[in-house]
């Protein structure tokens, strides 16, 4: 499938799951924003054309409106992918704290609620989009990840369930 000129936000893009993505979509001619916290990640994507590095944290709603803006900037915003994430180093309930608790899910799934939340708009006007959220198989049940990154994929599932079951946002458009 060729998806030339589409505009793509990832968050995360920096490694793993996230640059592979960015790879993907560059391979099929889409525009790229790259989304990560740390620049040194970003500077794989610094000289390629059809990338727009953006250092960004999903935990802030401001950096969240900045990539927004930027698709903006670009003209459109067909694909929201929302990868970033991290891990609790395995804490059980009875050992997981207020702050890895608060953390994890600020990012595992407040985050991408923001950037969903930010993106539908656009991808409402335009009348298409698709919203990507990257979850994990212990969203699907429990299992030794730690409770707090348990919870944040269960519910990363479920807001991914609720755009979908909403209508909000669809397969691409005819454009």
């Amino acid at each position: 499938m060729r998806l030339d000129d589409r505009v793509v936000i990832i968050t995360g893009a920096g490694s793993g799951i996230g640059s592979a993505m960015t790879e993907k979509f560059l391979e099929a001619g889409a525009r790229v924003i790259a989304a990560d916290v740390l620049d040194e990640r970003l500077a794989q994507f610094y000289q390629r054309p059809s990338v727009t590095a953006v250092r960004a944290d999903v935990t802030s709603q401001a950096d969240v409106d900045l990539l927004v803006s930027t698709a903006e900037r670009l003209g459109r915003l067909d694909v929201v992918c929302n990868n970033a994430g991290i891990v609790d180093r395995f804490l059980p309930a009875g050992e997981m704290t207020d702050e890895v608790w608060n953390r994890v899910l600020d990012v595992n799934l407040t985050g991408p609620m923001r950037l969903a939340r930010a993106a539908i708009p656009l991808m409402l006007r335009a009348g298409r989009g698709v919203i990507i959220n990257t979850a994990s198989v212990a969203g699907l049940a429990g299992g030794r990840a730690g409770a707090a990154y348990t919870a944040s994929k269960h519910g990363l599932i479920g807001l991914t369930r609720n755009i979908a079951a909403t209508g909000v946002v669809n397969l691409f458009g005819s454009n």
